[in-house]
This record gives C-alpha cells, sequence and structure tokens, in this order.
C-alpha cells in the first residue's frame, strides 16, 4: 500500500523565504543565491516534484557555491512544508 501525496499542494514565495531564513547554517548571500534559483517556479507556486528537480540540478552543478549538507536541509525544510 502505498502513501498518496496532495500533488496539487504548493509552496509560495513567502513561505519559502521564510523557511530558507529559519536556516541557520545559510548566509545571506547563499540565501540570495537559493531564492534566484527558485524564482521562475515560485511564481505559481512551487510543488514538491518541481522542488526536487531544482534541488537535483542544485547536487550536480559542479560550480554550484552551496554544499550539499546545505542543499539536503533546505530540502528537508521544504518538503516539510508540502
Amino acid at each position: 500500500m502505498g502513501i498518496l501525496f496532495d500533488t496539487n499542494k504548493k509552496i509560495y514565495r513567502r513561505d519559502f523565504e521564510k523557511l530558507l531564513r529559519s536556516i541557520p547554517e545559510l548566509s545571506d548571500i547563499e540565501r540570495s543565491y537559493i531564492e534566484g534559483v527558485f524564482q521562475d517556479s515560485l511564481k505559481d507556486g512551487l510543488t514538491k516534484y518541481e522542488l526536487k528537480k531544482e534541488i537535483s540540478r542544485l547536487k550536480n552543478n559542479p560550480n554550484d557555491e552551496i554544499d550539499s549538507y546545505e542543499i539536503e536541509k533546505i530540502k528537508d525544510k521544504l518538503i516539510e512544508k508540502l
């Protein structure tokens, strides 16, 4: 028996920014960078699928300045909200 998720549930810019501020390991520069990465996705709200896709893109970007630990922390916080 599988778990059903509400695929229509979204997180919007205000909640997204609030969650980023709740992660003390992120500097202001990193927070701004993450907000920029997700900027287009947040226009109409960010679904769990879109979140996972963007997080995967961040993890696989060798030029990204944010380390894997911080990316996982962001993912965990946002998925909690969804």
